[in-house]
């Protein structure tokens, strides 16, 4: 079975002092997952000016650089030779250039952290799921920009979709990787 951890979007444009506190698990995540020869993989939302977010819900954030970037306390985790982050005009990271890579990888668990809980970590989790790969979202290591009540939100829905077992704490998953 292999196994990797995906970093979701965390970057400049939805880090707000909301967000911040789940970086030092993050952080800590990537670290462990490395030790153990596991693949750490990143998402980065790029949004355009043509987009449903912009034309449907008003929402023209993360166009352009710096809010595009990834921030800088990951940076040194981006390998710039094997390209570890996947580009993703929608919530869900199972893009073309995505899938690929889980095929060829043959991945078979995703673990997910990053932002936001209540968009991008539950849409890409149902994918996931609905693929026949096993889901394990990292609670403590999520978060939404939206604020607790959207992070609860996800959560809630995540377990009725998903499965409550599926709901895991950063000291649960660095025990069994």
């Amino acid at each position: 079975m292999s196994e990797i951890l995906l970093v979701i979007d965390m970057q400049n444009g939805f880090m707000s002092e909301k967000c911040r506190h789940i970086i030092p698990t993050v952080l800590k995540l990537i670290e462990r997952f490395l030790a153990a020869g596991k693949l750490v993989e990143f998402t980065r939302f790029i949004n355009t000016a043509d987009s449903n977010y912009v034309k449907l819900i008003r929402w023209s954030r993360l166009i352009n650089e710096p809010e595009a970037s990834i921030i800088d306390e990951l940076q040194p985790y981006i390998n710039n030779i094997n390209n570890n982050i996947f580009d993703k005009p929608y919530y869900s990271a199972f893009t073309e250039d995505f899938s690929s890579f889980i095929f060829v990888n043959q991945i078979s668990k995703i673990y997910l952290c990053g932002v936001a809980t209540d968009s991008c970590i539950l849409k890409t989790a149902i994918d996931s799921f609905e693929r026949g790969i096993e889901p394990v979202i990292i609670e403590d290591a999520c978060f939404s920009h939206g604020g607790q009540q959207a992070h609860d939100a996800g959560i809630f829905l995540l377990k009725r979709n998903i499965g409550k077992n599926q709901i895991k704490m950063t000291d649960e998953v660095i025990e069994k990787i």
